[in-house]
């Protein structure tokens, strides 16, 4: 057995405890047995070797192995300012975006968005996160932020974070972004409803500092110029 699972607590003294939905999952699913091998991950870029050391009805006890060597973090931190598409279309953008190496997500309420990241929405969402990292190997969770307005979010960024806002009539991405030693600049990229940015959100996302930037010749979805413009970043 190599599945992974994450860890939602810390570890103690060389031991470990799944819960919840991790627990059932190994135990009804998988049909774990003591003395089974697992790896585990905390989502803050350690992982370990275990073993089962104890099966309860909804809770996992399990004997650490030595840490793995964590994973180096990402040249540039890359956070993803969307609007969210509505039903699957937001499990499976989750998922290519944390198998990309994207660090932050966040759900971007504008004027023409048509789903809300309600705390159930949210909680999907970075369930999604989890079963993406268990899939695809990454040890460091893809942070799901609060929803914010594009002029919230930008006036609380940190100095020196470049941002971007998708634009049709817009400069290549890679032409608004920074070269050389600049380039592991923090970016974040706004990327707006199936009807597009209004005239005021593009307006105040340039008043900020925001760039224009076009990601092709053709109109994408949500989730396709969300994967694009993390495609080229990370």
């Amino acid at each position: 057995m190599s599945e992974r699972f994450h860890l939602a607590t810390p570890p103690r003294d060389g031991t470990a405890s799944l819960e919840g939905d991790e627990a059932r999952h190994l135990v009804r699913v998988l049909r774990a047995k003591v003395g089974d091998s697992v790896t585990l991950f905390d989502g803050r870029g350690q992982a370990w070797e275990a073993s089962v050391a104890s099966i309860g009805r909804e809770r996992v006890s399990l004997a650490l192995g030595p840490p793995r060597p964590a994973a180096a973090p990402p040249a540039v931190p890359v956070t993803i300012a969307v609007a969210l598409p509505k039903g699957d279309r937001q499990k499976w953008m989750v998922e290519k975006l944390t198998e990309l190496g994207v660090s932050v997500l966040v759900p971007l309420v504008t004027s023409r968005g048509v789903a809300e990241a309600t705390d159930s929405a949210r909680s999907r969402l970075e369930r999604g996160v989890i079963e993406a990292c268990k899939q695809c190997g990454r040890d460091t969770l893809m942070a799901i932020g609060a929803a914010e307005t594009i002029g919230t979010l930008l006036a609380g960024l940190p100095a020196g974070t470049r941002a971007v806002i998708a634009d049709p009539g817009g400069v290549p991405l890679e032409a608004a972004l920074p070269t050389g030693h600049d380039a592991t600049t923090a970016v974040v990229v706004l990327v707006g409803p199936e009807g597009g940015f209004t005239p005021e959100e593009v307006a105040t996302a340039e008043a900020a500092g925001c760039v224009r930037v076009s990601l092709g010749h053709h109109i994408l979805r949500i989730e396709t110029a969300a994967i694009a413009a993390a495609a080229r970043l990370v």
